[in-house]
């Protein structure tokens, strides 16, 4: 399934796909690879699939994906699978030690979305992103490749470095809440497996006391070319690319006798398993009726036929549970419904929901209602039609940008046809699919999904709520009498009313355009509208079927009142729930089934405005939209009181979570008591007041003389003209001229260090920021986010690589420019709570270093790589024209064009002392704010 798998695919198939007359005569069989695909096996039995795709330019995605996981691992091995990825990234025949990490990060190519690995029960994949303007760097790739699959080092010297790492990676993942329920969830999802006890994480004790001849071991056992898959998808030549992996990997080793590989299978059961779980941190209520059943890897035509009945049912299912969560007594706060694959021999189809902490059984009834009712009556023809033009339009628009779909999707796709046999016909075929198959479902074809949920066997129905005061889980006796409750009601079929009315059923006059330019460096054209509406338009041809808008106007919350600011920080988001003009949300979203359209209203601390998107065919739907959004606005009362219920539940198990308390420590060390920062206290949501919130609204957005609306994509200038002087021009305008307040409070001098004591686990979780005033130039935002870029290379070297104390370490860098242009600068890791002091003393001392010596040559190399590489994907995207051209609408005094053109030589022109003057004037050591967060017990 193109770009998606079993549970992507469910997302996509609230989405898209088509059979051909000659696919649907042979229903069963498996449908034929993309012809556009290269697939071949070396006589050693190794797999490769590669493909040419151009987006993103000049680039290639490398896989090596490997049929093991930690379900081969062998009792003394437990956790040794992942280990073994990690040392793949620690020696290699042609990069020893860091060499690899060292050399790829000289390209700009760094830990993260560029190189990555994972591994699960069943396989485990390594991730590359090349660039492809330089073949030596694309065979170099391969190398890499290369190396992984048969040459890695495993020097006991390195795996003793990486055993640290691999125990805060398993701190940072499984020592919290979450963490806690999954231990207790799996072994009831997987019964007597051997899933249950070989998660891939695996036991701590051999991961810090395996000899590495035990971690090669599972290597040399597994790590074999009949388990193994070279994928390549990029702007390549493919000749050229199959020749480099059959050169490469022809020869691989092969052991003697290889062991077979083991597959296993969870055990079914006859009967509903019911499971609660409370956690003092788990923030919380949820509960999940899972089904599991067989897995299947969609092949077939008759396969994505009932892909696409899944499709529909969720479509319709959720549409009916969202209607109930949109009213004011519902019992739960967002619902989900969809199947996706749980382990390899497993799929799973599930309904679930976020509760109310003291609604909990009365929120699983009125869930499990709506699907029994369903499971009596079905769905109406006319929900069926609706979700028919939704599925249809998301595969539509799927086709139409299928010269644009990124190489990762592709890659994706390729290694779960490797693993799991899914079929991978391409979406032309799939879209073929759906057009043909969409017309010939029925209501009754649809309603037959029920049973994936309904059926007794193998279902599992699991509670997880806070532990606290006030919330009683049920048991498990209570959580059986909902399910014989509901299946004993006779309930009354489902009325679906029509939506049928025009969005905007007034004709309005085309206003005149009073002055007009267009920019040949940037091919933007902005013209201005006699009401003083400004409008920018970007065309691009990188999406076919993406069109992004971006409405602003200074001002924001900033121009009113403390007193004021719960109603104006929270009136968009209650607009945006209550539909718009004469609909509600559930007649609003009806009325817009199968269109590629959305709007929504926000207002900032600075601005107000509007964002949106649209495929081109829905364009006049958009200015619609944005035209009802300022003009008639809705705040009823049903989507007001919904809105207060959602963040109070929220807001009131916020707290539990350890990480809300460092949260809220830094923002108070940064910017001290006030209302405009952090999340709004309960009894500020308590006692909004609707009316004035509204009027704030109206306020905001009833005059847009001052507004700027910027659309960038496929667009046709002439046809944005022509529906900018119909709606944009007679949006009420009085002339306004306003800027926003400055309201920020200024950045702390001196140093402020906060212990902050949550949680039963042994983690810490540390935030380091260097806050404070900057000319907020392009100059400037640049050498900031190359500090960053260093700071990254160098935290990851000595915290996690040298001293193995850390997963994962980041640096960030940012300026807001508005109000009054300061800056951050973020250090933040997760560590053993007794290693925080040395940890913290490195991290300053990276810091002091650069101050004294400055950045080395490699650095500076470095960052600048990952930056040009970063501009030059960036240049490609819809969303950076969007934001820059965003920036410019807001502050007209920007040089836009100089901004864009001048990128490179800005970068050029950043030195080595430029960066150490800057580290010494923005990360001062005697002014920066330090949060660490302690277990409870240090306190």
């Amino acid at each position: 399934a193109s770009g998606c798998g079993k549970s992507t695919f469910l997302r996509l198939l609230l989405s898209q796909e088509r059979p051909t007359k000659g696919v649907i005569t042979l229903a069963g069989a498996p449908l034929p690879p993309d012809p556009s695909v290269r697939m071949g096996t070396l006589d050693n039995g190794l797999t490769y699939i590669i493909k040419r795709n151009t987006e993103p330019q000049d680039r290639a995605e490398l896989r090596l994906a490997v049929n093991a996981g930690s379900l081969q691992e062998d009792a003394d091995q437990l956790g040794l699978a992942h280990f073994l990825e990690h040392m793949l990234f620690n020696g290699t025949r042609r990069f020893p030690k860091q060499e690899l990490v060292n050399f790829l990060e000289s390209l700009g190519v760094g830990f993260g979305p560029d190189l990555n690995a994972y591994t699960s029960f069943d396989e485990t994949v390594y991730q590359l992103r090349v660039p492809t303007d330089d073949p030596e760097i694309l065979a170099t790739g391969f190398d890499v490749l290369e190396d992984w699959a048969a040459y890695a080092t495993i020097d006991p010297e390195e795996v003793d470095a990486e055993r640290g790492v691999v125990v805060e990676e398993w701190r940072l993942r499984d020592q919290n809440a979450s963490g806690r329920v999954r231990q207790q969830l799996l072994p009831v999802l997987f019964g007597d497996s051997r899933y249950t006890d070989r998660q891939p994480i695996g036991d701590m004790e051999i991961v810090r006391t395996a000899p590495a001849e035990t971690v090669r071991r599972y290597y040399e056992t597994w790590y074999r070319p009949d388990l193994m898959a070279v994928i390549a998808v990029g702007d390549f030549d493919v000749d050229a690319v199959e020749q480099m992996i059959r050169e490469r990997f022809s020869d691989l080793p092969e052991p003697a006798n290889p062991d077979p590989r083991p597959s296993f299978d969870v055990p079914t059961h006859d009967d509903t398993r019911y499971l609660v779980i409370t956690d003092p941190e788990y923030p919380q209520t949820v509960f999940q009726l899972i089904r599991k059943m067989p897995a299947v890897a969609p092949e077939s035509a008759a396969d994505y036929r009932e892909n696409l009945l899944e499709s529909l049912f969720n479509t319709m299912l959720i549409f009916r549970l969202d209607e109930i969560r949109r009213q004011p007594d519902a019992p739960f706060t967002s619902a989900f419904v969809g199947g996706g694959n749980l382990v390899r021999p497993v799929d799973i189809y599930s309904v679930g929901a976020q509760l109310l902490d003291d609604r909990i059984l009365d929120g699983i009834d009125v869930v499990m209602t709506e699907v029994a009712r369903v499971q009596q009556y079905g769905f109406t023809p006319s929900e069926l039609e609706r979700a028919k033009a939704q599925v249809l339009q998301n595969y539509e628009s799927l086709y139409r940008d299928r010269e644009n779909t990124d190489s990762v999707s592709f890659a994706e796709e390729y290694v779960r046809h490797f693993l799991t046999g899914e079929s991978i016909p391409g979406i032309e075929v799939e879209y073929a699919l759906v057009q043909e198959a969409l017309p010939t479902i029925t209501v009754d074809d649809v309603n037959a999904v029920t049973e994936k949920l309904v059926g007794d066997d193998n279902r599992t129905l699991f509670v997880i709520a806070p532990e606290k005061e006030g919330v009683t889980p049920p048991t498990e006796a209570e959580l059986a009498a909902v399910l014989d409750g509901v299946a004993a009601k006779e309930l009354e079929p489902y009325q679906d009313t029509a939506a049928d009315a025009e969005l905007l059923a007034q004709e309005l006059p085309p206003v005149d355009i009073v002055a007009e330019n267009y920019n040949d460096a940037l091919d933007m054209t902005e013209f201005e509208l006699a009401n003083g509406v400004r409008v920018i338009v970007k065309p691009t041809d990188f999406k076919e079927d993406e069109i992004l808008m971006r409405a602003i106007s200074p001002g924001g919350s900033s121009l009113v009142d403390d007193a004021d600011f719960p109603e104006a920080a929270s009136i968009a988001a209650i607009v945006d729930q209550s539909g718009v003009g004469d609909f509600d949300q559930t007649t609003l979203l009806k009325l817009l089934a199968g269109k590629k359209v959305s709007v929504t209203p926000n207002i900032s601390e600075v601005s107000e405005g509007l964002t949106g998107s649209a495929s081109p065919k829905d364009l006049e739907t958009l200015f619609q939209l944005a035209y009802l959004y300022m003009t008639a606005p809705r705040a009823d009362s049903d989507a007001f009181e919904v809105y207060k219920t959602q963040q109070i539940s929220a807001l009131e198990n916020r707290s539990l979570n350890p990480i809300s308390a460092l949260q809220d420590a830094v923002i108070e060390a940064r910017f001290g008591d006030t209302i405009r920062r952090g999340p709004l206290p309960v009894a500020e949501i308590q006692t909004l007041d609707l009316d004035r919130a509204l009027e704030i609204y109206k306020d905001r957005f009833g005059d847009a003389s001052d507004f700027t609306f910027v659309f960038v994509g496929n667009v046709d200038v002439e046809t944005i003209k022509k529906y900018a002087q119909r709606y944009l021009g007679n949006l009420p305008a009085g002339g306004r001229t306003e800027t926003f307040r400055d309201v920020k409070p200024d950045p702390p001098t001196g140093v402020i260090e906060t212990d902050v004591f949550r949680g039963q686990e042994e983690q810490s979780v540390v935030q380091i920021m260097f806050p404070g005033n900057i000319d907020a130039t392009p100059e400037n935002e640049l050498l900031l986010a190359v500090i960053q870029d260093i700071l990254d290379v160098r935290l990851t070297a000595d915290l996690r690589e040298a001293r193995g104390g850390v997963y994962s370490s980041s640096a960030a860098a940012d300026i807001a420019k508005y109000p009054d242009s300061t800056y951050g600068v973020f250090i933040s890791f997760g560590a053993d709570p007794n290693r925080v002091d040395e940890l913290t003393g490195a991290s300053y001392a990276i810091v002091d270093d650069l101050q004294a010596n400055g950045p080395t040559e490699e650095d500076m190399v470095k960052a600048h790589e990952k930056e040009r590489r970063g501009r030059e994907e960036a240049l490609r995207t819809n969303e950076f024209w969007l934001s820059t051209l965003g920036d410019y609408a807001f502050d007209p005094s920007i040089d836009v064009t100089g901004e864009v053109e001048g990128f490179q030589a800005r970068l050029d022109a950043i030195t080595a002392s430029d960066v150490q003057a800057a580290v010494q004037e923005y990360l001062p050591l005697d002014r920066y704010i330090q949060v660490v967060l302690y277990p409870e017990s240090y306190e």
